[in-house]
């Protein structure tokens, strides 16, 4: 008896499994889902997502990129973000070393910086099965164009606006101003109070003078292959007058510039990028403050206005990609995708893309402070020019602010200090790996 119970168990196995198969067979044919997400896991494909930003961004593509993940379940995001500070220099090291991620967001100026050739960054011309390009003009693909290849494409277009405080004008019985000359009769008068016209950043502040400068001179403080074009007596005139800026309480010396200080009225107004409006003017009007917008300062009869657009930032795919078509769908679904623009508004600014433009529309896009401004942006693209990459050199920038400072402290006289900034900007601006 035990033999034949011997003899027949492995005949019961073979039948025990053999039913097990055909049970899991016939539950996967009438469940493709079960089936689908099987076949998605076998094909499990990570790529890497990279940003800067506060923590609203943060939160919101973190948002999107799971509701990529949902509709493209073979694919794996993961994240590398922080906010500005310190972020570019962690970026150096990533694309110096090739282990930068997979997509990445980018300023304008990194595709000099990182593909003088066009090979830094993947063309994306070779991924426009995956990318809808229609969403754009040829102009606007122009800008993330280098060498012919496609190295990135714009999220939105920036300019710089001045929003003052309406409420601050009219208490100090202030027009509003629309030269130099104002700036410094307004100067004068809240300097008696301890305040200032106008605070901004650094960059900002560098960009200011540039303004000024290429105005009264009619010169560009740049060439268009980024070479530095100022002489020792330009720089001069350029510290005088920085020097003046700061005497005269017109604009609140970088170190001491915070934008709490400009949310609480210790300045009239400031300059920012449209795609800061949120936090500059959105921020005040939310605490019942008037806040308008207003035109750039010029020099009257000035033949170059001096003022500059750029693409705010931008997505590109790195050269060494582990997966270029993965990648090149999470670029479409940033750019393109309707719940994606939802989730951003216009955090970013104004989308470039006409779907994303589209879906906000829907939303009331049209009435908002950015929108009408980028629109006004456009009906005088005529009077600026494309930005220079070397204007937001941060290695220049800093170059010229530190040497500013001993003529501004009063540690070294102008000539020397016009002569240590010339050269330094010089050699930065000339050494096209830091173009």
């Amino acid at each position: 008896m035990k033999t034949k119970i011997k003899r027949i168990i492995p005949y019961v196995l073979v039948l025990a499994f053999a039913i097990c198969m055909i049970v899991l067979i016939l539950k996967l044919s009438s469940n493709p889902d079960n089936a689908d997400t099987i076949t998605a896991h076998d094909e499990q494909t990570n790529i890497k997502l990279s940003w800067w930003g506060n923590d609203v961004r943060h939160i919101y593509t973190m948002e999107g990129v799971e509701l990529f993940k949902e509709k493209n379940t073979g694919v794996n995001v993961s994240f590398r973000y922080g906010e500005w500070t310190g972020y570019e220099d962690r970026n150096h090291v990533w694309m110096e070393s090739h282990n930068e991620a997979d997509v990445m967001q980018i300023n304008y100026a990194w595709i000099d910086q990182y593909s003088p050739d066009g090979n830094g960054f993947y063309d994306l011309n070779e991924l426009s099965d995956y990318i809808d390009l229609d969403n754009f003009t040829e102009e606007e693909l122009s800008y993330g164009t280098q060498n012919g290849k496609l190295n990135a494409i714009p999220i939105a277009m920036n300019t710089h606006v001045f929003y003052y405080n309406k409420d601050l004008l009219d208490e100090y019985d202030f027009s509003v101003p629309r030269t130099w000359d104002d700036l410094f009769e307004m100067g004068d008068i809240v300097k008696k109070h301890g305040k200032y016209v106008l605070g901004m950043s650094k960059k900002q502040f560098f960009i200011f003078l540039v303004a000024y400068f290429e105005q009264s001179h009619d010169k560009a403080m740049f060439n268009e292959d980024g070479t530095f074009n100022l002489n020792e007596q330009d720089v001069q005139d350029i510290l005088v007058f920085y020097k003046k800026l700061i005497d005269h309480n017109v604009v609140c010396p970088i170190d001491l510039f915070e934008r709490n200080s400009y949310l609480s009225g210790e300045m009239i107004g400031t300059m920012c990028w449209v795609s800061d409006t949120k936090i500059y003017h959105d921020t005040l009007v939310q605490k019942g403050v008037n806040v308008i917008r207003v035109d750039y300062p010029m020099v009257p009869g000035a033949k170059r206005t001096g003022w500059y657009i750029k693409p705010a930032t931008m997505w590109a795919i790195g050269a060494d990609t582990s997966d270029p078509v993965a990648s090149a769908k999470l670029v479409n679904f940033l750019l393109n995708d309707p719940e994606m623009a939802r989730l951003q508004q216009t955090e970013k600014g104004v989308p470039v893309s006409n779907s994303a433009v589209e879906a906000l529309k829907q939303d009331g896009l049209a009435e908002s402070t950015e929108y009408i401004a980028i629109q006004e942006m456009k009906e005088h693209n005529y009077e600026m020019s494309l930005i220079i990459p070397n204007m937001e050199n941060e290695k220049i920038i800093d170059a010229f602010k530190s040497g500013a400072d001993e003529y501004i402290f009063d540690k070294m006289g102008v000539e020397e200090c016009a002569s240590n900034i010339r050269r330094a900007i010089a050699s930065l601006a000339s050494d096209k790996k830091d173009n």
